[in-house]
């Protein structure tokens, strides 16, 4: 009986590893919580020449969202595919693309733009994307710290503009924000603040860039995120927390799991999703990038 609930327990641990979730901290596992997976797919060759494999790795995680980058030289019937078939297997794939110098009348951003409508005006029903989703980091401009407000208001233009497309559109917007734009404050014509609240009132979902390795502390993902997620909360806002598993170098390495490894990140996630599972504004984690996450060991 005994070498029976063995051989039991050992085909479950198998099959558990073979669907290949994030195997979160007991405690999670324990409660049944299996919290949603987002991720970002920049390299567009994976759904030319890779696309079995990608689908095969993003189902093995548990991925639901999928930020794809729109890379206008390649045909759209990659898109089709790709999308078609993710929704096969349960994902929504968003048009991802961004530039810290964005704005409203950035030729890049109203060529992506035109790009995003004209594309879901002429795919079929099952090949459409299911939002817009912004990475535009407007502090990596020299102007963020040479002329802050024109800075914001270029950011803030872009992402106003993008709203408007998705609502004419009818599907989400998405943002990418750093945790710290909570300490970042604006007075302009769009009113005054800072551009955590800004950011969440003016999209539909945004994914707090909370790059850290570790969950608790005063430097971890659980406080840097606290403000976010109450906030949102608030406002009835969907908030997805993101980590990092690219290489960063030595200097930076407490920004990624890429030394940690994977299973270091299951435990160090099953700590926020304690923390957080419980929010009405949780709305999963999101992991940067797929080429990276799939190199992790």
């Amino acid at each position: 009986m005994m070498k029976m609930k063995v051989v039991v327990l050992t085909l479950l641990f198998l099959l558990g590893s073979q669907l290949g979730g994030l195997a979160l901290n007991h405690k999670a596992q324990a409660e049944g919580v299996s919290p949603g997976y987002s991720t970002w797919l920049w390299d567009t060759s994976k759904i030319v020449n890779g696309r079995e494999a990608t689908l095969q790795f993003l189902e093995a995680k548990q991925v639901s969202h999928v930020f794809l980058q729109i890379d206008r030289s390649i045909d759209v019937t990659y898109y089709h595919t790709f999308i078609r078939e993710a929704a096969k297997l349960g994902m929504d794939v968003y048009a991802l693309d961004g530039a810290p110098n964005w704005g409203a009348n950035n030729k890049a951003f109203l060529n992506f733009i035109n790009w995003v409508s004209g594309y879901q005006n002429g795919a079929a029903a099952g090949e459409k994307f299911a939002g817009i989703h912004l990475d535009i980091e407007p502090y990596l401009t020299e102007q963020w710290t040479t002329n802050y407000g024109a800075a914001v208001l270029k950011y803030q233009g872009a992402i106003l503009a993008a709203a408007n497309t998705a609502s004419a559109l009818d599907i989400s917007l998405a943002v990418d924000i750093p945790f710290w734009f909570d300490e970042m404050n604006f007075r302009n014509k769009h009113g005054k603040g800072n551009l955590a609240e800004w950011a969440m009132k003016n999209t539909d979902e945004v994914t707090i860039m909370a790059y850290r390795d570790k969950a608790v502390g005063p430097n971890g993902i659980i406080e840097l995120v606290k403000y976010e997620m109450n906030l949102a909360a608030s406002l009835n806002k969907d908030v997805t927390i993101a980590v990092e598993t690219m290489n960063l170098g030595s200097s930076d390495g407490f920004l990624t799991f890429f030394e940690e490894g994977q299973a270091e990140m299951n435990n160090q996630l099953g700590l926020v999703l304690e923390q957080y599972q419980g929010y009405s504004s949780f709305g999963g984690f999101a992991v940067h990038h797929v080429g990276s996450w799939m190199e992790l060991e």
